[in-house]
């Protein structure tokens, strides 16, 4: 299902192979090495409501917005397919989506959280004092993860919306990045981000950060860093490169595979996509006319992008998709 971002190395080698075989005295060319591919928005859906943060689940890519609707995209076509209420409508907006195995997740207000079935639309309020400003709810060995407000504990719930553990973090952390096994909790506050084993229900791990706001996990951990960007191997929590070039600030956020990271900036390239085992840059959009934040989705064919002041939902063709 992965598609890998890599350009046409045969037709190089055999361009480079050809050249070789011409006279000795001919000049071999100036040619130089085929840069970073600058890409262009494919589609633009106008989403009025502020939409926000974006995630992908159940063949369909979600997208929250702050006026309390979630609104469902086919991952092909592109077509809104389906549009959920998620009964919060109030200001200030609430943040926060998430999904688990069965249900979407999302935000209702300081005070809760909302279970949607995506087939049906129904909304099922579940009491819990998620943090307002959380945006990524994590699902993670097989719990619905979100960041209490007043107690600063990570808590999990099961499918049934009942409360099933509690890690004590320690610290004031503001956002999650996840995979199947690992949640890393973001904490700006004490400049750290906490590795927590979901089924241990313990912190195993924290690595200094300046300032980490967004982050997110493929084969290695990508998290902001000032305004730049860390790439963290998840077991033994060494930085495996520093990307002092690129980074998702306060505003923007970050999506990876094991092949390839996006970044989404608000103040510079509106996506860069970035190649992670050789840390360099694949390809670009530029969006001048685009000035908010947003988030950043990997689908198989595309890269899905938000803006929320600017009341867009985005799209670009991955390349060699």
């Amino acid at each position: 299902m992965i598609v890998r971002v890599r350009r046409s190395v045969g037709a190089l080698l055999l361009v480079a192979a050809l050249a070789g075989c011409g006279d000795d005295d001919e000049p071999a060319g100036d040619e130089k090495p085929e840069g970073p591919v600058e890409l262009q928005i494919a589609d633009t859906y106008e989403q009025a409501g502020d939409p926000e943060w974006l995630t992908g689940a159940f063949d369909t890519v979600w997208v929250h917005k702050d006026d309390g609707d979630v609104v469902g995209f086919d991952p092909e076509s592109g077509q809104v397919v389906q549009t959920l209420d998620t009964g919060y409508h109030e200001v200030p907006a609430c943040q926060g989506l998430g999904h688990d195995a069965r249900s979407l997740w999302a935000c209702a207000g300081d005070a809760g959280l909302v279970r949607l079935d995506p087939g049906t639309g129904a909304a099922a309020p579940v009491p819990a004092k998620k943090r307002s400003d959380e945006g990524r709810l994590a699902y993670s060995g097989g719990l619905l993860w979100y960041l209490e407000t007043g107690s600063d504990d990570l808590v999990g719930l099961d499918q049934d919306a009942a409360e099933a553990a509690r890690v004590p973090l320690g610290e004031v952390c503001t956002d999650l990045a996840y995979d199947d096994q690992l949640v890393f909790a973001l904490c700006p506050t004490g400049q750290h981000v906490l590795r927590v084993d979901p089924v241990a229900e313990a912190v195993t791990g924290t690595v200094d950060v300046q300032n980490p706001r967004n982050g997110t996990v493929g084969k290695d951990l990508f998290v902001g860093s000032g305004d730049g960007m860390l790439q963290i191997d998840t077991d033994s929590l060494e930085v495996v490169h520093t990307y002092d070039y690129v980074g998702p600030g306060l505003l923007g956020n970050v999506a990876a595979t094991d092949d390839e990271v996006w970044v989404r900036e608000q103040d510079g390239t509106f996506l860069t996509g970035i190649d992670t085992t050789t840390h360099e840059v694949l390809a670009t959009v530029d969006a001048p006319d685009i000035t908010g934040g947003g988030d950043v989705l990997i689908t198989d064919d595309w890269i899905w992008a938000t803006a929320s002041d600017d009341d867009v939902v985005v799209r670009v063709a991955r390349p060699g998709s």
